[in-house]
């Protein structure tokens, strides 16, 4: 029988990371680390972790806090970089970055960031919709979701890269989130304003109190919506992807592992996935 792929989890004990590794385990050998047991400012101690890996998952946000070194450390050690950020700097830093691709080339591995409801699957429903040239993309997050600090932190500044994403591909994409709850929304609207270290801050006083007030719904959706027009009519076209629970969030991720191994190495986008597959993993997990 053959050995499990190692894959190292970063940010094991947040929310999405914690799901990450339940779904990993039964396939996987995964060695899931935390911010005691792996500091990701340390650019050496990454690689050591990364050493004899097939694959190094990052659920350890807000990406906007960590060193793009520490990709190219894993690169250099030969396991693939998989994360699930929807954060537009952090995704650009890489995609864009030709002398990491050249280095994941010459490695033979996989550079992924953006493994998550956005971009990855709103980008698989816009492939759905047959990539119109406009579109509007809505996240959906129930309340009866977990809060970690570092979800609050991403989600209230959502900053994702869809909209430049698809005006890559000369289509004009709106992105928008939806709380279940209006307050939320307002709350999270002015968490926004704060930089990032104060926000990070208020996040971790919000996660601790956030949890009797979790009530309503689990998982959410993302949907791809468009205003189809002929001769005869005028109407709206919609894509949605729904999860009953948070794994939506990480089910990309996990998809691409394990079909990593039919991508040619370098810096890949989520685009690269099977759209029709990663959709009907999506409704699987559901």
């Amino acid at each position: 029988m053959a050995a499990q792929k190692r894959v190292v989890v970063a940010g094991s004990r947040g929310v999405f990371g914690t799901l990450l590794v339940r779904e990993l385990a039964p396939r996987y050998d995964v060695v899931a680390t935390t911010r005691e047991t792996l500091d990701l400012s340390d650019v050496a101690a990454v690689a050591r972790a990364a050493r004899g890996a097939f694959a190094f998952a990052c659920a350890a946000g807000p990406f906007a806090k960590l060193d793009r070194r520490i990709v190219r450390a894993v690169v250099e050690q030969g396991a693939h970089w998989l994360d699930i950020s929807d954060d537009a700097p952090w995704f650009f830093d890489l995609v864009d970055d030709a002398s990491l691709d050249a280095l994941a080339r010459q490695h033979g591995v996989i550079v992924m960031p953006g493994l998550s409801t956005l971009p990855a699957i709103s980008y698989a429903l816009v492939r759905k919709l047959g990539m119109p040239r406009n579109v509007e993309i809505t996240m959906y997050i129930g309340n009866g979701n977990a809060k970690g600090p570092a979800a609050i932190a991403s989600g209230a500044a959502l900053d994702a890269p869809d909209r430049e994403l698809l005006r890559r591909e000369g289509i004009d994409a709106r992105v928008q989130t939806r709380f279940q709850l209006p307050g939320v929304s307002f709350a999270m609207r002015v968490l926004a304003r704060l930089p990032l270290q104060p926000r990070l801050r208020l996040a971790r006083v919000l996660a601790r109190i956030a949890k009797p007030f979790c009530i309503g719904e689990s998982g959410g959706y993302v949907e791809a919506r468009t205003e189809a027009r002929t001769e005869a009519r005028t109407g709206e076209r919609v894509a949605r992807a729904a999860g009953a629970d948070q794994r939506i969030a990480i089910t990309p991720l996990v998809f691409a592992l394990d079909h990593i191994d039919t991508l040619p190495p370098g810096v890949r986008l989520p685009r690269d996935l099977d759209a029709e597959g990663l959709l009907a993993r999506v409704r699987n997990a559901g």
